[in-house]
Order: C-alpha cells, then sequence, then structure tokens
C-alpha cells in the first residue's frame, strides 16, 4: 500500500484537532489578561469612621462632615464603603440638628426658670409641664405667686424635717404677710416650696428655698394674692 499525504486542514493545530493558541485572545471563560487578583476596590476608612461618629451623640457633626468627604471620596467606585458614607451623613445630620434643637430647648428654659436666689416676694409663677417653677406675668392668669425667700439655717431645717407638708412648715415661717397669712388659713390656697439644694427631703443648713401659694382647685390665680 502507498502512503498517500493528508488533505489539508487534517494536521494538528490547523482546524481539526486543538484550536490554535493566540496571544491576548480571551481565556475558556472569558477572563481578560491580568484580570486575575485585580480583587474589588477597597473600603473607605473615611466613610466607616462617618457611620462610627454619626452612632454617637457628641460625635454626629464629625460624622456629618466625614459622611460629606466619603461621598466624594466613593464616587464611581473609586472607594468601596459607600453605603456608610451616606448613613453617616444622614445620621449625622439628624443627630446634630436634634441636639442642636435640645440645646436651644435648655438655653429658653433656663432663661425662664425662676431660681431660689432670683426670687422675690409678691412674684408671680406658672409650673411648667416638668414640673419647674417658671417666671410669669402678674398680669395674666398664672399659678402660684411668692411669698416668702430666704435660706436654711439650722432652726429651719429642723423645723422643716418636722413638719408633714410644706403648707404647714411655710406657714409657720416667721414675718409673713398678713394677706398671705389670711390666704393660708382661708383654705383656698396650698403652701408649695422650691429648694435649690438636691435633696429636698433632707436640706443642709445654707440652702436657698422660697415658698409660694397656689389654687388648692387647681385653678390659675388672677391678679395678686396681696
Amino acid at each position: 500500500m502507498s502512503w498517500q499525504q493528508p488533505p489539508p486542514g487534517d494536521s494538528y493545530g490547523s482546524g481539526g484537532g486543538y484550536p490554535s493558541y493566540e496571544p491576548g485572545a480571551p481565556g475558556p471563560a472569558g477572563d481578560e489578561p491580568g484580570a486575575y487578583g485585580a480583587g474589588a476596590p477597597r473600603v473607605d476608612g473615611v466613610s466607616i469612621a462617618a457611620f462610627v461618629c454619626a452612632l454617637t451623640c457628641c460625635a454626629a457633626p464629625i460624622g456629618l462632615g466625614l459622611g460629606i468627604a466619603g461621598l466624594a471620596r466613593t464616587k464611581n467606585g473609586r472607594r468601596g464603603g459607600r453605603w456608610a458614607a451616606i448613613t453617616g451623613t444622614v445620621l449625622g445630620a439628624l443627630v446634630t440638628l436634634a441636639g442642636a434643637a435640645l440645646l436651644a430647648f435648655s438655653i429658653v428654659l433656663a432663661a425662664q426658670t425662676l431660681w431660689e436666689e432670683d426670687a422675690r416676694v409678691g412674684q408671680c409663677l406658672d409650673v411648667n409641664f416638668i414640673d419647674e417653677e417658671v417666671k410669669a406675668s402678674c398680669a395674666d392668669p398664672h399659678d402660684g405667686e411668692v411669698i416668702w425667700v430666704g435660706e436654711f439655717d439650722r432652726d429651719l431645717v429642723d423645723r422643716y424635717t418636722a413638719v408633714e407638708d410644706d403648707h404647714e412648715f411655710c406657714a409657720s415661717l416667721p414675718d409673713l404677710d398678713p394677706q398671705y397669712v389670711d390666704a393660708l388659713e382661708s383654705g383656698r390656697y396650698e403652701a408649695e416650696i422650691s429648694i435649690s439644694d438636691f435633696d429636698v427631703d433632707d436640706p443642709a443648713t445654707g440652702s436657698l428655698f422660697f415658698c409660694y401659694l397656689e389654687r388648692a382647685n387647681g385653678a390659675q390665680v388672677e391678679g395678686r394674692i396681696s
């Protein structure tokens, strides 16, 4: 038998057997050259710090600033962690606004509060929703009127701890205006006390206080009592 040369295309690497290799062509899975080891973009540390700071009350303004910076740093996927930047910005803004509102409320409340060292006999007052005595105009309906201002000495401390209620103690104070004495004895008013000491049940010598009258039926006072 004579030997015959194979027809064109039947040799190895020319269409019949294994495919030929061309440098730079995509692999079996379509991988681009150099794709191995590329990985996802790294997480942005500033954005993570914004998220952490926004969760705390005092550092919320810092979280807001870091969150804004994180939004710029993670733009177009240059870095990961954009969710942290967005969350930090939103939470930081909300907590900062809430803190500012609370601060403003505290300042207004402190300005309106009738402190023991500022109280004067005949001064009118209201009692607010947190049971604090605040300044009021005697020309408008109000909750009470100051009848005595002073500080505890040893005798007053003993007297205060011995009586059963504020009304009895205030009624026993010396040099009360006769009109306040009449109001106390009429049964139409009750006496309350405001004390600067933290422990109002056992005030220390030198603690400031004032007594005031309010309607026994809970109604507001019209005009002045004295």
